[in-house]
C-alpha cells in the first residue's frame, strides 16, 4: 500500500532590503521545493506577500489568507514551511500567538534553512530566541535605514521615494519638471501675493483647467485642498533638503500601531538640486501658514462632536457624499465678533481627492438639527 504524503504550505515573504540581500522570493521557493522534494512533502498551497514587513501579521494578505486555510481544515496540511523564522515574522509575539493558533489545529512550522521543526521538543524554544533575535534585528535593519537617509539628506541629495511634484527623479537627483513647476510656481504665487488660502487656489486652478498631472504616486486630477497646503510647507520648493519633518512613533500602549507625527526639529539643509521659487516666497508662505492656523485654529474635537452632531449622517443631496460641520464667524465693521453661525456643507464642495461638488449651499446647522429631531425624537 502507497503511504500518503505529508501535505504542506510553502510561504514566502520579501521587503525590499531582504531582495537586495539575496533571499527573493524565487531563491525562497526553490530551496523549499527541494526541500519538499528530498522529504517527499506534497505542497497543497503557496502563498506569497511581496514587499511586506515582518514587523507584524497586519497588511499581510497572504499570510492571514493562510492562516484562514488552515483553520478551515480544507487541505489537511501538517506543516507550513518557510525559509527562515524571519521571513515568517520578526515580532516574537507574533510568531509565538500564530505558533499557538497553528498548534491547536494541528499543523506545525518548519524553517527550512535554520533547520527548525516545532513539532520536536527544541523546536519551539529555538523558535522563542530566534524570533526575539529577528525583532532585534528588524530594529536594527530600520535605524540604519534611517542613518542612511539622514546621511544622504546631510549632503544635500533626495532620500528616497517619489520625487515631489514639479520635480523628475534621474539618476537618484531631482531635476526640474517644467510641465509639473508651472503649477506650483502659480501656487506660490496665488498664496503670497492674493487672499486666497488653500480652498481657493484649489478653485482657481480648476478655474483655469490646470490639472495635476497623473503620475506613478498619484492619479488624481485636481489640486485639491490638502495637497496645495503639503506644497506650500514642503522645503524641497525653496532648493532645500528636510529629513524627520514627519516621524514614525509607536502609539503608547499597544503592540503594532503606528502614527506619524509633526517635529519642528528637523534637519533642513540646502539641497543640490534647483530651487522652484525663492527663499523669500517661501518664508512669506509661512508666515501666511502661521497666521491663517492660528486664525482658523480649530475647536476641540470633544466639542466639535457635541456641536456637530450630524456629521457624515447628512448626505449631499446632488453627489450622496457626507455632509461635514463647519462654523462662520460674522463680524462687525470694526472686525471684532459679532455672532457665530454653524452649517452644514459637501465635503466635495471643496474638491476634495478628486471629487468636485457644485452643490454650494450651507445648510443651517439649527434648522436642519431642529428638523432632525422632530422628525427622530430622542428621549
Amino acid at each position: 500500500m502507497k503511504k500518503e504524503k505529508i501535505k504542506v504550505y510553502l510561504y514566502t515573504r520579501v521587503s525590499t532590503t531582504m531582495q537586495i540581500d539575496g533571499y527573493s522570493l524565487d531563491t525562497q521557493k526553490t530551496k523549499m521545493k527541494a526541500f519538499c522534494d528530498y522529504n517527499e512533502y506534497e505542497i497543497a498551497g503557496e502563498y506569497e506577500d511581496a514587499g511586506k514587513s515582518g514587523k507584524s501579521i497586519e497588511g499581510r494578505v497572504s499570510f492571514n489568507q493562510m492562516m484562514e486555510d488552515i483553520k478551515s481544515g480544507k487541505d489537511g496540511v501538517s506543516y507550513v514551511l518557510v525559509f527562515k523564522l524571519s521571513r515568517f515574522g520578526r515580532n516574537a509575539a507574533d510568531v509565538l500567538a500564530t505558533l499557538q493558533v497553528m498548534q491547536d489545529f494541528g499543523v506545525n512550522l518548519i524553517c527550512v534553512e535554520d533547520g527548525i521543526d516545532s513539532s520536536k521538543d527544541a523546536g519551539k524554544l529555538m523558535i522563542s530566541v530566534l524570533s526575539a533575535v529577528a525583532e532585534i534585528e528588524r530594529e536594527n535593519i530600520r535605524v540604519q535605514t534611517m542613518e542612511g537617509r539622514m546621511q544622504k539628506a546631510r549632503e544635500g541629495k533626495w532620500n528616497g521615494g517619489f520625487a515631489p511634484y514639479g520635480y523628475s527623479l534621474i539618476d537618484g537627483k531631482l531635476e526640474v519638471n517644467e510641465e509639473e513647476a508651472v503649477a506650483i510656481r502659480m501656487i506660490f504665487d496665488q498664496y503670497v501675493n492674493t487672499d486666497l488660502g488653500a480652498n481657493g487656489i484649489a478653485k482657481y486652478l480648476e478655474n483655469h483647467g490646470i490639472h495635476k498631472i497623473a503620475r506613478q504616486n498619484g492619479k488624481n486630477p485636481l489640486f485639491d485642498a490638502a495637497l496645495i497646503r503639503r506644497i506650500i510647507q514642503n522645503p524641497v520648493y525653496s532648493g532645500k533638503i528636510s529629513y524627520g519633518r514627519r516621524r514614525t512613533e509607536k502609539v503608547h500602549g499597544t503592540r503594532n500601531e503606528y502614527r506619524q507625527v509633526k517635529k519642528d526639529d528637523y534637519l533642513l539643509v540646502d539641497g543640490l538640486h534647483e530651487a522652484l521659487v525663492s527663499e523669500e516666497v517661501w518664508e512669506q508662505a509661512q508666515v501666511k501658514v502661521a497666521a491663517q492656523a492660528k486664525k482658523y485654529e480649530k475647536v476641540n474635537r470633544d466639542k466639535r462632536e457635541k456641536i456637530h452632531l450630524l456629521s457624515g449622517i447628512l448626505k449631499c443631496p446632488v453627489g450622496g457624499a457626507g455632509m461635514y460641520g463647519n462654523k462662520s464667524i460674522k463680524k462687525r465693521k470694526d472686525g471684532s465678533n459679532y455672532k457665530d453661525f454653524y452649517y452644514y456643507g459637501c465635503k466635495h464642495r471643496n474638491m476634495t481627492r478628486g471629487h468636485k461638488c457644485d452643490y454650494k449651499n450651507r445648510c443651517m446647522k439649527k434648522r436642519v438639527t431642529g428638523a432632525f429631531v422632530i422628525k427622530y425624537p430622542v428621549f
